[in-house]
């Protein structure tokens, strides 16, 4: 997913957790908060950019079943249970 930091705007790729730390996405090198970051939704109307935090509050963005990973749901099934496989 593409993603950027809220306060320099710099983006890159990401949709995987850091596993050893709470609340964290990998970044490649390093890893940072979720609260840091803005994600482009490419499946709302219209396609844009919002808060992480907010994008798991509104299952706009949901996680696998076991915690590592995070995309936008496929379908509204995936959105209603909050998860995919």
């Amino acid at each position: 997913m593409r993603l950027r930091y809220k306060t320099t705007n710099e983006e890159f790729i990401s949709q995987g957790f850091n596993v050893h730390a709470i609340s964290e996405v990998l970044t490649g090198d390093d890893s940072v908060y979720i609260k840091d970051l803005n994600v482009y939704l490419e499946k709302t109307s219209p396609p844009g950019w919002k808060d992480l935090r907010q994008a798991f509050k509104d299952k706009d963005v949901i996680i696998d079943n076991y915690n590592t990973t995070f995309r936008e749901p496929l379908n509204e099934q995936e959105r209603a249970q909050g998860y995919y496989d």
